[in-house]
């Protein structure tokens, strides 16, 4: 599940959780803590989800959503294995941010990612950021850190 914490680092093939965040000493995780190996605390079988308090955007200009964000996995990963992040907002949910899994080892770095906001103006809206190891057991981490809304 995520949790905000001062991450553990793991590694299996190389780096899968970051025990470093862009900034501070504490991120957004999915489980921060090594354990005993590096499957330990990662995510199991399924998807885990967290969502911001209500955001009320302003009315006007331009609205920019600013995140850190990482999805490590190993070579036993799938596409149904994901990393997203969605605006909930007066019409519904959209997905603005996605990263699949692939089959490929794919080590912990921390990516910048912006995303535009702007047609949400003078909404409320909420983050909802989810994680999943949706196929068969696979050694799949997340992390989120810095996220910011800027108004130009």
């Amino acid at each position: 599940m995520w949790e905000r914490a001062d991450p553990q680092s793991t590694s299996s093939s190389g780096a899968k959780q970051l025990g470093t965040t862009v900034s501070g000493t504490r991120d957004l995780v999915t489980g921060a803590s090594a354990g005993s190996s590096a499957g330990a605390y990662n995510i199991d079988n399924g998807a885990t989800s967290v969502r911001s308090p209500a955001i009320t955007l302003p009315g006007d200009g331009t609205l920019t959503l600013s995140l850190s964000w990482y999805l490590a996995h190993l070579n036993n990963a799938t596409s149904a294995d994901y990393f997203r992040l969605r605006v909930v907002h007066d019409g519904g949910t959209t997905t603005v941010l996605s990263q699949n899994g692939t089959s490929t080892d794919r080590d912990a770095a921390w990516t910048t990612s912006a995303v535009d906001l702007t047609p949400y103006a003078g909404q409320t809206v909420r983050l909802l950021i989810e994680a999943a190891d949706a196929s068969s057991g696979s050694l799949v981490e997340a992390a989120v850190d810095d996220v910011r809304i800027t108004h130009i």
